[in-house]
């Protein structure tokens, strides 16, 4: 069964992704979308990944797995997709993507494990290949949720940048549910979750309603995940992007007195045009095994140098180039089972 209510709990069970086989990427409107942050406004319909970087990410991920196997932690893997599948639905065409970034569009809170639903068409049947593991860690007493299918057509999507204010009390019904697990700092009875459009919001309060007991607080902090900005690292302790120096003022009230790390802002160079995510974000996107330990990056020196000197145990792990597949190590896992309970922190 699954059972997970904070991301600092001792980790007890735990999927690695798994990335493609082959080159080829889809870039429809939503992908762009998606990740216009750092994409700007890239038009490229599809684009390919060097197989050599493809094959080194897939070996650093089958890593990643062993260490923590190494830490008696039960680990999962999807299903490995090695040819390009087309799929359709009555509104569109596109290809299914790889379970890489598996925290993405997967949410486990308390003992529901629930698929949220996606507004980037080719992750439409990306969780299939998480299948069998959903189906082994759900018996008994867990929960399997699965968001309502979206027709994702572009009168659906709100294209506003992400900084726009919205009026959240009159969302209009044309917009659907669009939002990722991703975007949810569980921290016990409380969750913090990013709310950047009309999308996000629909799709933020379908998944709040399993949760009547739990207290969600709305933050506004970028466009889509939170985890490349802000960690729980603890009670009483975060983590920040140091591109987010002011984050603290706009926290929940209740979190203003924790402690904020910042590490030292580094000089990231931009490798690849059709970069997917900044390098400060990949940095601090770290996977908490327990309160003191915590698995990091091995080239992200400066969020290792100011964990040690709070007094964590660093494991470092090589997991490079997350900017082009957009995922660190904390994108690269989904924890299903944490020795934690949903209580006040505070």
């Amino acid at each position: 069964m699954v059972n997970s209510n904070t991301s600092f709990g001792k980790l007890k069970e735990v999927v690695v992704g798994v990335e493609l086989d082959f080159a080829h990427r889809m870039s429809d409107f939503t992908f762009r979308l998606f990740y216009r942050q750092e994409l700007g406004e890239s038009i490229y319909e599809s684009y390919d990944i060097n197989q050599e970087l493809i094959k080194k990410r897939n070996k650093e991920l089958d890593n990643l797995a062993s260490l923590l196997e190494a830490r008696d932690i039960i680990v999962h893997r999807p299903d490995k997709l090695v040819t390009v599948t087309p799929f359709s639905t009555p509104q569109f065409k596109s290809e299914v993507s790889a379970a890489s970034n598996v925290r993405d569009i997967s949410f486990v809170y308390g003992n529901k494990l629930i698929e949220t639903p996606t507004y980037v068409r080719n992750r439409y049947f990306e969780n299939m290949a998480l299948y069998n593991v959903f189906n082994k860690v759900t018996k008994g007493s867990s929960q399997w949720i699965k968001a309502p299918n979206t027709v994702l057509t572009e009168d659906t999507i709100d294209f506003s940048h992400w900084s726009t204010k919205r009026d959240y009390t009159n969302v209009p019904d044309n917009y659907v549910m669009g939002i990722d697990g991703a975007q949810f700092l569980r921290i016990g009875k409380d969750v913090i979750v990013n709310i950047n459009s009309y999308n996000h919001w629909k799709g933020y309060e379908w998944l709040k309603s399993f949760y009547p007991e739990s207290t969600f607080h709305v933050v506004h902090i970028a466009d889509n995940h939170i985890d490349g900005a802000i960690m729980s690292l603890k009670p009483g302790v975060f983590l920040v992007n140091p591109k987010y120096p002011n984050i603290k003022d706009i926290m929940p009230d209740k979190f203003k007195n924790w402690t904020y790390i910042y590490p030292k802002e580094g000089t990231y160079i931009q490798q690849f045009d059709n970069q997917l995510a900044s390098s400060a974000g990949m940095d601090i996107n770290i996977l908490s095994i327990d309160e003191n330990t915590v698995v990091s990056n091995e080239a992200a020196i400066g969020v290792n140098d100011i964990l040690y000197k709070n007094g964590f145990e660093v494991i470092t792990t090589k997991l490079d180039n997350g900017e082009i597949f957009a995922g660190g190590i904390h994108c690269s896992t989904l924890d299903l089972v944490r020795e934690d309970e949903c209580v006040s922190f505070l």
